[in-house]
């Protein structure tokens, strides 16, 4: 199963040691292909260093775990055009439509109110740790 952590989701894992966040990205890691983008890693860099004022050195080590358990995926130059009411959120939606993402787990209210987007399951943390 393809899975796709919404930035919010990936912050909480890294930021709550033995949270539920960090137990569900360990869990979907061992036994699932855990996809994510560039669009989705720089929000959660810029989140870091603006909003949180991480230091740099632990934005680095955030970004080598992640990468180390994810496949990073570029969308094609050629995507389908989606409408949606936040556009912050469209790229996200293209990435689960490109590549065939089974699950996408967020905190974002608007995308959980989709509860499914063409074949992907919206899920919360919570839907997403009894699921997977």
């Amino acid at each position: 199963m393809r899975v796709v952590f919404d930035t919010n989701i990936l912050l909480s894992a890294f930021l709550t040691q033995g949270g539920v966040a960090q137990q569900l990205f360990a869990k979907a890691v061992a036994s699932h292909a855990v996809l994510s983008s560039e669009y989705i890693l720089q929000e959660a860099v810029k989140k870091l260093s603006g909003k949180l004022k991480v230091p740099e050195r632990e934005i680095g080590s955030f970004m080598r775990y992640v990468r180390a358990r994810m496949t990073v995926i570029d969308l094609p130059e050629k995507v389908a055009r989606i409408d949606f009411k936040d556009p912050k959120d469209i790229p996200i939606l293209q990435l689960l439509e490109a590549a065939g993402v089974h699950y996408f787990v967020t905190g974002d209210k608007k995308l959980l109110e989709l509860k499914k987007h063409k074949q992907t399951l919206i899920l919360s943390l919570r839907e997403a740790l009894e699921l997977l």
